[in-house]
């Protein structure tokens, strides 16, 4: 895309929305920013837009947005809005900031996408690369923009990395020719239903990952998801992931080893030497390594990850011990999908937290995988919903983290797990669910004597 003297419409102030601006400028296009939002408005952020020639408008979406050529859309602002609609009257094109990095991307790009694990396997594929001496950089939806990421290449003036970006529902819904060299979609299970349709539309945005793709691309695929194989088409090489060897596989776990074949041949790493745990980690493992096969020419880099890689955070991260009562922070765990395999990894008793904010869940689904001898813990908005659907378990409403966290330790016996996987967002109480995370931290040092619970 030829951006030089364009006028340019960049709607979002956030962090994607910034980068994506900063990058377009850098490109010599006329760059305007609108954030509805006036809180967003600092003095570090509009020296920014002075220093790069950025014109900015906050508190609303004026006219001025249709002085356009084309847009760049933040993934914070939803299909319905009605600047988006207007721009969608007025026929001027809207881009996702995720395709205006690709447009100055000079390597290849992995694109990981799905309704769980995104961040694990993404930061993994980065890993998994660099241990190979293969430069790469994760980005996107991680916390370090696609934009940022490739504007710090021209910048620096050294090569290209491989992008390894994590794409959401939100930034896949605005892409028009985006086209990563390998695409991986993880599973697909209701999520964000408050911002979609229906469950088929958000999985139909999904698989928009694979819309672009040409024969000579890759696109790793979960076969043991049914929603995937129902929608998820493409002309590039399908390299499929399952809890069994298929044709065509390169990646499986087989009883107590870890497979991968590369170089034409079989290796194996045994489980016990692989830091990541859980069966969903085994899914993102495979996926994982099915992404960087077809760039390796041995396993060395791959098993050495495999060796080295912790959990990232607020992702079944363990987050300490205190009379033999182990705690885990999930508050990635925002859906019920991911709070199933959360607790699939774990033993009863399990004496888990949930709640926040609904995003259109049933928690009934919860139930098959709970035990008797389990113990909820309600906070937020959603608690009552929660304790009627799951009644059968005698949840406790403890309305805040705090209190959650303290019941959940008076009522555990030692060789018991905490788990916070709240099944909902996070804003009813929190700006993320990183500050709900890192807030669960500070209570379980408190519990462990450890004076950090600001």
């Amino acid at each position: 895309m030829r951006v030089a003297g364009k006028n340019v419409s960049v709607l979002g102030a956030a962090r994607s929305g910034i980068s994506a601006a900063i990058l377009l400028a850098r490109q010599d296009a006329r760059v305007f920013v609108s954030e509805i939002n006036p809180a967003l408005e600092n003095p570090d952020l509009l020296a920014i837009f002075r220093e790069n020639g950025i014109r900015w408008e906050f508190g609303q979406h004026s006219n001025a947005v249709y002085d356009s050529d084309f847009v760049i859309l933040s993934p914070g602002i939803p299909a319905n809005a009605p600047v988006l609609q207007e721009l969608v009257l007025r026929d001027i094109p809207v881009y996702s900031e995720i395709e205006a990095a690709s447009w100055f991307s000079e390597s290849p790009i992995i694109a990981v996408t799905g309704s769980n694990g995104k961040t694990t396997t993404t930061a993994l594929i980065a890993d998994m690369l660099l241990r190979s001496g293969i430069p790469a950089v994760a980005c996107g939806n991680i916390g370090h923009s696609f934009s940022k990421a490739v504007y710090t290449a021209i910048v620096s003036g050294t090569a290209h990395p491989f992008y390894v970006a994590e794409v959401s529902s939100f930034q896949l819904e605005s892409i028009r020719e985006f086209h990563p060299d390998v695409a991986v979609i993880l599973n697909i299970t209701p999520d964000h239903l408050d911002r979609y349709d229906s469950f088929l539309d958000y999985a139909l945005t999904k698989c928009r990952i694979l819309m672009n793709q040409h024969q000579k691309d890759y696109a790793v695929l979960n076969r043991d998801d049914a929603v995937i194989n129902e929608h998820a088409i493409t002309p590039a090489l399908v390299i499929p992931v399952s809890r069994e060897k298929l044709p065509d596989t390169v990646a499986y776990f087989n009883g107590e080893h870890f497979a991968f074949k590369v170089g034409g041949s079989w290796q194996k790493l045994p489980r016990k030497d692989i830091r990541l745990f859980g069966i969903h980690n085994e899914y993102n493992i495979a996926c994982a390594a099915s992404a960087v096969s077809p760039y390796l020419q041995d396993a060395a880099g791959v098993f050495d990850s495999l060796k080295n890689f912790s959990a990232i955070p607020h992702r079944i991260e363990f987050a300490g011990e205190a009379g033999n009562i182990r705690f885990y922070n999930d508050s990635k765990g925002t859906n019920i999908d991911a709070v199933i395999m959360a607790i699939r990894s774990f033993q009863s008793p399990l004496h888990l937290i949930l709640g926040g904010r609904d995003k259109n869940n049933d928690f009934k689904a919860l139930a098959p995988h709970l035990s008797e001898k389990d113990r909820l813990y309600l906070i937020g908005e959603c608690a009552e919903k929660i304790r009627q659907q799951l009644a059968e378990f005698s949840p406790q409403l403890c309305g805040d983290l705090e209190t959650a966290v303290l019941k959940a330790y008076a009522s555990a016996n030692p060789g018991d797990a905490v788990l916070l996987s709240p099944a909902c967002a996070s804003y009813d109480q929190y700006k993320n669910y990183e500050e709900r995370g890192e807030h669960f931290k500070r209570l379980v040092k408190s519990i462990m004597g450890i004076n950090d619970v600001s």
